[in-house]
């Protein structure tokens, strides 16, 4: 899943601060994100593992961590899966090519067929593998890995608003239905057959996603407006509803003075805060899912 465009920088696993340009009703906006996500994960984060696959002297470290960029939900895994193609190691390009198939991300078609004549015969196998992979996910649709059935949504920030609880509902299914990987239930729960067995062995495992915006707030500081959202998503286990992880994330944003005149820009930037509260929580979210996945 992808952020607003910044420069963001990783503190460590679960946090970081980025900076985040927003244009809106001509104004240009600083957007400082900060996201924090808790849970009982225990695997590296994907900065690190991208980092291993790219730098760690010892091959092993790096077929590993191919393999687990491959097990993740997340599409910004696939960039330095792609580069590993080239390692000087065919055990690391094996690896590389297996978890691209694993990770089913189709916009790795042009990289892996650019690879098929790699000079070692086992890297040519698993390019090919996950070339027709790919390519029959395309035309039949891929099995997911985690059905998510989207749960409560509340508004708990004190601002008397259904339309809040809404944006978080729709912003929430578009972000998480983006994954790949990831297939989330129609409002009413209905879905493929795949959908109804879910929880029996063997099956697609089913993950439950609640919501809550616990801020948001608008702070005038001088002759400017300063708005901040703070939102919280809890995961499940299904079918026993135990809850597995938390994510959360938070994000604010200053109007100019000349901004504060207008009801309508500072309606645009109050949503895209809480839009931005929300992709910063989701960021972490894959390894959080498929730890309530049991994955």
């Amino acid at each position: 899943m992808r952020l607003p465009e910044g420069n963001a920088e990783a503190d460590d696993q679960y946090s970081y601060e980025s900076p985040l340009m927003h244009s809106s009703r001509r104004a240009l906006l600083s957007l400082a994100l900060l996201l924090s996500v808790s849970s009982a994960l225990a695997t590296p984060g994907l900065d690190e593992l991208s980092e291993q696959l790219k730098s760690a002297s010892d091959f092993r470290v790096r077929v590993s961590a191919a393999l687990q960029l491959g097990k993740s939900l997340t599409g910004d895994a696939a960039p330095p899966l792609e580069a590993a193609l080239d390692d000087s190691n065919a055990s690391v390009r094996a690896a590389a090519a297996a978890a691209l198939k694993n990770l089913g991300d189709q916009a790795a078609l042009p990289v892996l067929k650019a690879h098929r004549s790699d000079k070692s015969e086992a890297v040519r196998a698993q390019v090919t593998a996950a070339i027709k992979s790919l390519e029959e996910e395309r035309i039949t649709g891929a099995k997911p890995k985690v059905l998510i059935k989207i749960g409560i949504m509340k508004n708990e920030s004190g601002v008397k608003s259904k339309k809040i609880e809404s944006e978080l509902a729709d912003s929430s299914r578009r972000k998480l239905s983006a994954l790949p990987g990831v297939r989330v239930l129609a409002a009413d729960g209905s879905g493929p057959s795949v959908d109804s067995s879910a929880g029996k062995p063997g099956s697609v495992p089913m993950v439950m996603v609640t919501g809550n915006v616990s801020e948001l707030t608008a702070l005038r500081q001088g002759r400017s407006i300063t708005y901040s959202a703070s939102v919280e998503y809890v995961l499940h286990t299904m079918p026993e509803q135990a809850i597995a992880a938390k994510v959360s994330g938070r994000a604010s944003a200053t109007a100019s003075e000349r901004e504060t005149q207008d009801a309508s820009a500072l309606a645009e930037i109050r949503r895209s805060v809480l839009e931005a509260a929300i992709a910063s929580a989701l960021r972490r979210a894959p390894p959080a899912l498929l730890a309530a996945a049991r994955l």
